[in-house]
């Protein structure tokens, strides 16, 4: 497994760098710790010679490199392979060319979320990466002690994508010391057409896949999704939770894109966002 932990060398990327390493330990994987310097879109193209010549960018080039060969050493604490990377020019394109060149399992991003107005008008960067790439994408708040993670959540809208990310979901947590899974649909205005029995059969349907855990289905009434997944996890001491990450089409974010996006700044427990249209 290839992890990516992009990183602003803040504490909060620490606790992702953390968690991704525990993670790596579990599941047995390699760490690629990744940053995007503020250099020029072109600075990785530029000989020897031309990048010599440009005092202020190398500068930042050399600190770039020292600062990630400095948080390196979170990942030789574990005695786990690791790669850097880091690039000049815009964060999301270059995380789209990694995903490029290696084959990426799971992206750990830290966040601190955003409350208030303000989550409108600007997105931290946990939450574009969320909306733009394809890949599983781990988002973490605050330092994880653990990552057996034996209490989890998987939200979903019962369709046949969320029935395949839920599939992942459960391979996801193979490595990890998982007692009990919880299915939960939650109703709001608009949101289930369908009547309860088939809803109640759909979660049936989807425990159906959970062998050897065990499994509790739930189909609770909120006034929007992220709050009523939320107040589940706090009431149920929730330590993951799982959703789909599938439907990205602006038309279509109400009822899902935009779910993920809302969790990963309101949850307090680390997000694991689904996507498997790699």
């Amino acid at each position: 497994m290839n992890i990516l932990v992009p990183t602003d060398f803040s504490q909060c990327a620490d606790y992702a760098l953390d968690a991704a390493c525990k993670i790596a330990e579990k599941a047995g994987g390699k760490i690629h710790l990744y940053n995007a310097a503020e250099l020029p879109d072109d600075w990785e193209d530029l000989g020897l010679v031309d990048q010599l010549k440009d005092d202020v960018n190398l500068g930042i080039s050399r600190i770039t490199m020292d600062r990630l060969k400095e948080k390196s050493q979170i990942v030789k604490d574990y005695g786990l392979d690791y790669q850097l990377h880091y690039t000049g020019g815009k964060f999301l394109e270059n995380i789209q060319e990694i995903l490029d060149k290696v084959d990426i399992s799971l992206i750990v991003m830290g966040s601190k979320g955003i409350s208030g107005k303000s989550e409108w008008f600007i997105g931290s960067n946990a939450q574009k990466v969320i909306r733009h790439i394809h890949c599983n994408i781990l988002v973490i708040k605050d330092k994880v002690e653990t990552v057996d993670f034996s209490n989890v959540l998987f939200a979903s809208s019962l369709t046949l994508k969320d029935k395949i990310s839920f599939e992942h979901f459960l391979n996801f947590i193979k490595p990890f010391n998982v007692k009990k899974i919880h299915l939960l649909a939650v109703d709001t205005f608009g949101f289930f057409s369908q009547p309860t029995p088939i809803i109640l059969e759909a979660l049936k349907d989807f425990k159906n896949l959970v062998k050897d855990v065990e499994c509790f289905t739930h189909f609770i009434s909120d006034y929007s999704v992220d709050s009523g997944i939320r107040n589940f996890s706090n009431s149920h001491e929730i330590e993951l939770i799982g959703i789909s990450n599938n439907t990205r089409n602006p038309l279509k974010r109400i009822f899902q894109g935009s779910n993920v996006e809302m969790l990963v700044n309101h949850a307090d427990v680390p997000v694991l966002g689904l996507d498997h249209n790699k």
